[in-house]
C-alpha cells in the first residue's frame, strides 16, 4: 500500500481539488483508494467539507465512516490549534494513527491520501505543527503549489523545510494552470525540478475534471 500526505505551500491553493483529482486518477487506475482529512475546521459534519467535496468529485473511492476518515471535525473556522482550543480538544497523533490503521485493516486500500489543513507549518496545538504529524505518520508528501508567479520561492522554501525535518517528498503538484499555460507557468516546472531536486508529478487547470499531466500512477 502507498500512503501520501497531501499538503501545500499555503492555504487556499486547491489541496482539496487536487486531492480529489488524485483519488479519481487512482480509482481509474484500478486502485482501492482511501481518503482521510485528519483535521477539518469550520464545520461539524465532515461530509459538508473537504471530504464531501472529494467524494463528489471521485465517487469511486472507498466509503469510510466519518469518524475514521475525519477524527477531528471542529466547528470554528480557523487554524486547527485555535479551533481545538475553543472546544477544549487535544489533537492526538495516536488517535489519527489508530484511524489510519483501522482503515487499512477494514478496507485494505491500495493507496491512501491524507489531506492536511493548510500548509506544513500550520499549528495543531500551541506547540505542535502539522509537519510533526506528517513525520509521526511517516507518509510521503505530495506538495501542492500554485502554478504561477511566486511558486518557485514558496515551493523551494517548503521543500527545504520538509527535508530539514527528514520528511520524504514524493513530488510536487502544480495547480491552477492557465489554459493554455503561460510561459511563466511552464518555466516554473523546470525551475522547481532543478532547484528543488524534485519531480513535478502532475499539473492541473482549476475546474478541470482531470490532471493535464500526471505520472504518479504510471508504470
Amino acid at each position: 500500500m502507498k500512503t501520501y500526505f497531501v499538503t501545500g505551500t499555503g492555504t487556499g491553493i486547491g489541496k482539496t481539488y487536487v486531492c480529489a483529482l488524485l483519488a479519481k486518477t487512482a480509482v481509474a487506475a484500478g486502485l482501492r483508494t482511501a481518503v482521510m482529512k485528519p483535521v477539518q475546521t469550520g464545520m461539524t459534519d465532515p461530509m459538508l467539507g473537504d471530504l464531501g467535496e472529494v467524494r463528489r468529485r471521485a465517487p469511486g473511492i472507498l466509503e469510510i465512516p466519518s469518524e475514521l476518515a475525519c477524527p477531528y471535525c471542529l466547528a470554528y473556522e480557523s487554524s486547527p490549534h485555535l479551533a481545538a482550543e475553543k472546544e477544549s480538544v487535544v489533537i492526538d497523533f495516536a488517535r489519527i494513527r489508530h484511524c489510519c490503521d483501522e482503515i487499512v485493516a477494514r478496507y485494505a486500500p491500495d493507496v491512501m491520501f491524507l489531506e492536511g489543513a493548510g500548509g506544513i507549518c500550520v499549528p495543531l496545538s500551541p506547540r505542535v505543527l502539522t509537519c510533526e504529524l506528517i513525520g509521526a505518520l511517516g507518509f510521503e508528501v505530495l506538495l501542492v503549489a500554485p502554478a504561477g508567479l511566486g511558486s518557485i520561492n514558496h515551493t523551494l522554501l517548503s521543500l527545504e523545510y520538509l527535508r530539514n525535518r527528514e520528511i520524504p517528498v514524493a513530488g510536487v503538484i502544480l495547480n491552477a494552470f492557465s489554459s493554455p499555460p503561460t510561459e511563466i507557468e511552464l518555466d516554473n516546472i523546470g525551475m522547481i525540478e532543478s532547484f528543488g531536486n524534485v519531480r513535478v508529478l502532475a499539473t492541473a487547470s482549476q475546474g478541470a475534471d482531470a490532471f493535464s499531466m500526471c505520472t504518479l500512477f504510471s508504470a
